[in-house]
């Protein structure tokens, strides 16, 4: 049996397999020892998955008590915490997490230059960090790529220091000046943003990119290969069916920011009016940020819509499964629609696994919907009538459910097989270590 390469991570959040990143995360490493792996992150917060035990974290409260000289350093080793965690512990991540809830719905640049300024003030290369490089001694460094330009610093410092090569994920797009905005904040940014992308872009032994049309994009920047890195899902068996619910459930997982939930007002609108002779389906929602009381009134007014709130991982297989149609929704405002024109939603991926139809809304441009629509496996909507016409063509007609989500799910593991992507990726990741 090979010996797995020792793989160093750098991520901004913490490994956490409750948000979308820790999961992505653990779904690529899944097959790892833990021996083999380690974490550099960048939050007050509590990793949480099965995987990795070994972490070194620099986080801004730590970056501001060494600036007020309360703490000699602006990194700690971190071992991973099977017992109760500190009352202390739990109440940093639960300040970060309102502080980060509040910036990621006000992008106001001042605060986001604001922190890097303090990434540049502080002196975060600690004799710690590069201990911990050194004795974890890792063979590739692997990172998603970020829009703070802290987190491109870092990345060359890590592999300044170990040496070895580096592997580059894309998640969104972070490159193209495809964007709308008024603000002339935004684009110097932007321009900004762009300066630190070719630098890591280039000092990656290998990119990778979440859908293909993104890699084609990128490709024809750089002049280099972005090769495909699809999230997996395990497709060795057609999930159990059910009959139809009574009244059909659809389900929503995922955020509702970023004028999403103005989609799901189209959605909750288009239900109320097929049931307005009698109620056959409803929509559940499960998301883990706030709703307003505005929001939850404009949802629940419809007699359609069930709010459940946020739910962990663990739980959302068996929620998919006990549904009938799976929602996916992208916005519509200009801004989020130029945002979205190469980013991959990685829950498409567990609703592929399901085995269930997939009902989506959004810009026909959008990344995701094209996925879907390009390959035939999902039903998509672009605007409010054909939510209303496609989503009670659906609704009627129960008895093309199964086809649909087999349609799909047969799609997923073509594409999507965990078996035959983590082989790929873990024998690049061999490659690369023999270099």
């Amino acid at each position: 049996m090979k010996k797995q390469p020792k793989v160093l991570v750098i991520s901004r959040d913490s490994w956490n397999d409750t948000n979308n990143s820790g999961n992505t995360l653990s779904n690529l490493f899944q097959n790892w020892d833990a021996e083999n792996i380690a974490n550099i992150y960048c939050r007050d917060e509590i990793p949480n998955n099965k995987i990795c035990s070994n972490y070194f974290k620099i986080s801004e409260s730590l970056l501001l008590k060494k600036l007020l000289r309360k703490t000699p350093v602006a990194g700690i080793k971190v071992q991973k915490q099977e017992a109760v965690l500190a009352t202390s512990e739990v109440k940093d991540e639960q300040n970060e997490k309102k502080i980060y809830d509040f910036f990621r719905k006000n992008r106001f640049h001042i605060f986001l230059w604001g922190r890097e300024l303090l990434w540049k003030m502080v002196n975060w290369k600690s004799k710690e960090l590069k201990d911990f490089i050194k004795d974890f001694n890792p063979d590739v460094i692997y990172s998603p790529s970020y829009d703070s330009f802290y987190m491109h610093d870092i990345l060359k410092f890590v592999q300044k220091e170990s040496g070895v090569k580096v592997v580059y994920f894309h998640c969104d797009d972070l490159v193209t000046y495809r964007q709308y905005s008024w603000s002339p904040l935004y684009w110097v940014n932007r321009f900004v943003l762009r300066k630190h992308m070719d630098k890591s872009i280039q000092l990656a032994a290998k990119n990778y990119c979440i859908i293909d049309e993104q890699s084609r994009v990128y490709k024809k920047i750089y002049n280099l290969d972005f090769d495909i890195l699809y999230k997996t899902g395990d497709f060795t068996n057609f999930p159990q069916t059910h009959s139809p619910n009574v009244p059909l459930k659809l389900i929503y997982t995922g955020n509702i920011i970023y004028g999403r939930i103005h989609s799901l007002f189209s959605i909750a609108d288009a239900l109320k009016m097929i049931n307005s002779d009698g109620i056959k389906a409803k929509l559940y929602l499960y998301t883990a940020n706030e709703i307003t009381p505005e929001v939850k009134h404009r949802l629940e007014s419809s007699g359609s819509v069930e709010i459940m709130g946020k739910v962990p991982y663990s739980q959302i297989p068996g929620i998919l499964n006990d549904g009938d149609i799976l929602v996916h929704v992208e916005s519509f405002e200009k801004q989020q629609m130029l945002a979205t024109s190469l980013s991959f939603s990685t829950k498409i991926v567990d609703y592929l696994e399901a085995g269930k139809p997939i009902f989506a809304m959004g810009w026909k441009e959008a990344a995701s919907i094209k996925y879907l629509h390009d390959n035939d496996i999902g039903v998509t909507a672009n605007n409010n009538q054909e939510v209303q016409d496609k989503l009670k063509d659906l609704i009627d007609h129960t008895e093309s459910l199964n086809d649909k989500g087999l349609k799909a799910w047969s799609f997923g593991k073509e594409k999507h097989n965990k078996k035959d992507v983590l082989k790929n990726f873990e024998d690049n990741l061999e490659a690369l270590k023999k270099e």
